[in-house]
């Protein structure tokens, strides 16, 4: 590396740092995030849906901003806990955007949330995973309305699924006035340091547990290259 011209010498250094940054990508065994459009459900994913008109993308790259937002798509985080899960998992960025089914859109019809969250590492995306499930599995707070269950995710590994169904009859026994009849199919998985969840919701028998397996394994095929 002492001898020959400097623009030889220079060109070898450089070789070399390339060589070096390649390897470490390849050992780390993570692709790079896809574009942020690309992280949600799609069309192709879940066909003759739309976008929502009216529940436009949220993104958050910082903590606080993110715990503001995203707590209240959750069932009942605990904001501290929410806040040292996120924080020590090495929050980076999230997103959440909405889909609907219908020829005009209406509260009514079926509609399909996904989400991203970008964590520092694997095993950040794992516990993160770890607390998402929990928190989907949590009753209703201040009811005893909704039945939750968990259901398997076949095709797509270590995926969880969690339903959460509310009758009108459940309502009227032991639910609350603000409560309306809804049946959800929540799945989550990760791919690498990201945690991916979608959720199929809509009025009970509007939705089904094989259409949200359909459209989670389209995501998953399409997020992994698989």
């Amino acid at each position: 590396m002492g001898s020959g011209p400097p623009f030889m010498r220079y060109a070898i250094r450089l070789a070399v740092l390339v060589t070096a940054v390649a390897l470490v990508a390849c050992s780390r065994g993570e692709p790079a995030p896809p574009p942020m459009a690309e992280r949600f459900v799609t069309a192709a994913d879940a066909p003759g849906s739309k976008l929502d008109p009216e529940e436009g993308r949220q993104t958050a790259d910082d903590l606080d901003q993110f715990i503001a937002i995203f707590s209240q798509h959750m069932v009942d985080p605990d904001r501290d806990e929410m806040t040292t899960v996120f924080e020590e998992a090495a929050f980076e960025e999230a997103g959440t955007e909405v889909r609907f089914y219908g020829e005009t859109h209406s509260p009514d019809e079926p509609h399909i949330f996904s989400s991203f969250y970008e964590l520092g590492s694997e095993d950040g995306g794992k516990n993160t995973l770890d607390w998402l499930v929990t928190d989907s599995m949590k009753p209703c707070p201040e009811s005893c309305a909704t039945v939750v269950s968990d259901f398997d995710v076949a095709g797509i590994p270590d995926a969880s699924g969690v339903r959460r169904l509310t009758t009108a009859e459940a309502i009227e026994a032991a639910g609350t006035p603000n409560q309306i009849p809804r049946d959800e199919y929540w799945v989550a998985f990760t791919l690498g340091s990201s945690v991916y969840t979608v959720n199929l919701a809509g009025p009970p028998e509007s939705v089904t547990e094989q259409r949200s397996r359909e459209i989670a394994s389209a995501y998953y095929d399409r997020l992994s290259g698989n």
